[in-house]
């Protein structure tokens, strides 16, 4: 299955795909146990998480630079390094010669001697290169510039923070569809003997061993969906009521809006929009396995107001640059290239077009899943010095600090990646018309 890892790996790093998204096509096609998929995945993905700091160790032993060398060859020796100084599980003598015949196998024979020499050379000396004492950079595998605006944002401490607790390998949670299920005194709820995991509180819950979830008979009775807890204070800064109307513009892949619905008990009005055709049809799947009724789906250009609805709550989790998903995503962060001028003025148009949905008294909640604060603050604070009849407002409720590390500037509300949350940034905005009136007086 090593074969297989590196057609991943090559896929990722030489053509730009997502690792989750490489592996699915990779192994979907059948021929393959779950074993060899669990092994796989991981080895793709601690790769990756660790690709800094494997390239550091490479460069050490190596007469030749890692970015001078073929891409196969390169590749072969971060996934071979990975097992040798990352996973452990692999006896060294077994990575290094599996290594060797790969690379004879992929028609690289006159380089399996330079393949076998560099890993012998690494195994020799587990302890080399030495790294300098609190260097998080290279620890956990952070370009340069990345780090350095995250120092920027965050500062050095909750830098390094958001450094170190991105790099740890995400549970999968669940949040429980409360339409259908029912807590008991200490709010847990009861998925089933099959659903075996840590309760987190709030209806969330780890899915420990459970493989293919999709096959249990609790996700298709509908009595859960997968969302991560850190988004779920997007739903909570909304303040939603039975009786609000909801329109959550960029709702794909739907768990805000499958939240709000649980939090409103079924009732209320919920449209949830997407651009992408294919999403909304997936977001209808499974509100009809959730039994979701109050929610309908709509095709639609967020950025293009195209219909005069007006709602008590409006939502927009905007696309971002996905920084607070590193523990998902790791590749991302060797993909940053700065703030993305062309994504900054999608939000702006995003946060135009969601005002004008907004119903006077009501409420705006803005949302990321990144630190950055020209995605964040900087673009909120902006829209309010633009549009005055906008203000800023403390969120209803904040996460516990000893569960969910965050920090509030200016009533938003910063997530950090957590043991079981990414990062989010939210944001909660009040509409009062009459502020716009003495405004244009």
């Amino acid at each position: 299955m090593r074969n297989v890892a590196l057609a991943v790996l090559m896929e990722v790093t030489e053509n730009a795909a997502y690792a989750n998204i490489a592996l699915r096509k990779a192994l979907g096609t059948g021929g393959s146990d779950a074993r060899d998929r669990a092994f796989v995945t991981e080895l793709v993905n601690e790769t990756l998480r660790n690709l800094g700091f494997i390239d550091t160790v490479i460069n050490h032993f190596s007469t030749l630079p890692v970015d001078m060398m073929k891409p196969s060859i390169r590749n072969l020796l971060r996934m071979s390094v990975c097992q040798l100084r990352v996973l452990t599980k692999i006896p060294p003598h077994a990575a290094v010669h599996e290594a060797v015949e790969l690379a004879k196998s992929q028609g690289f024979a006159k380089l399996s001697g330079f393949v076998n020499g560099v890993l012998r050379s690494i195994v020799r000396k587990p302890n080399e290169p030495e790294l300098p004492e609190g260097d998080w950079v290279v620890r956990y595998s952070y370009p340069e510039a990345l780090a350095a605006d995250l120092i920027h944002w965050l500062g050095e401490e909750r830098a390094e923070e958001f450094a170190r607790n991105s790099h740890a390998i995400p549970s999968v949670t669940v949040y429980a569809n409360t339409t259908k299920l029912c807590s008991d005194n200490n709010s847990e709820y009861d998925f089933g003997e099959e659903i075996n995991g840590e309760t987190l509180g709030g209806g969330f819950r780890t899915l420990r061993n459970a493989g293919d979830i999709t096959a249990l008979q609790a996700f298709k009775n509908g009595l859960f969906f997968v969302m991560d807890p850190g988004a779920m204070w997007a739903v909570h800064a909304l303040g939603l009521k039975p009786t609000d109307t909801l329109f959550d513009m960029c709702a794909a892949p739907g768990g805000k809006s499958f939240a709000a619905a649980c939090v409103m008990g079924g009732a209320g009005e919920i449209t949830a929009m997407d651009i992408h055709p294919h999403r909304v049809q997936l977001m209808d799947k499974t509100i009809r396995r959730l039994g979701l009724k109050s929610i309908k789906t709509k095709v639609g250009d967020g950025t293009n107001p195209s219909y005069n609805n007006k709602y008590d709550a409006v939502l927009l989790d905007a696309p971002c640059s996905g920084l607070g998903t590193l523990r998902k995503r790791p590749e991302i962060k060797y993909r940053y290239d700065g703030p993305d001028p062309t994504l900054l003025e999608t939000q702006r148009a995003l946060l135009e077009s969601a005002a004008t949905y907004v119903k006077p008294g009501g409420t705006l909640v803005y949302s990321t899943c990144t630190v950055t604060r020209e995605e964040n603050i900087d673009r909120v604070r902006q829209f309010c010095k633009e549009h005055p009849s906008f203000t800023i407002e403390p969120l209803p409720m904040l996460p516990d600090e000893k569960t969910i590390p965050h920090f509030v500037e200016d009533n938003c509300l910063q997530l950090l990646p957590g043991e079981y949350n990414d990062g989010f940034f939210i944001a909660r905005l009040r509409y009062n018309e009459k502020n716009n009136e003495r405004e244009e007086q």
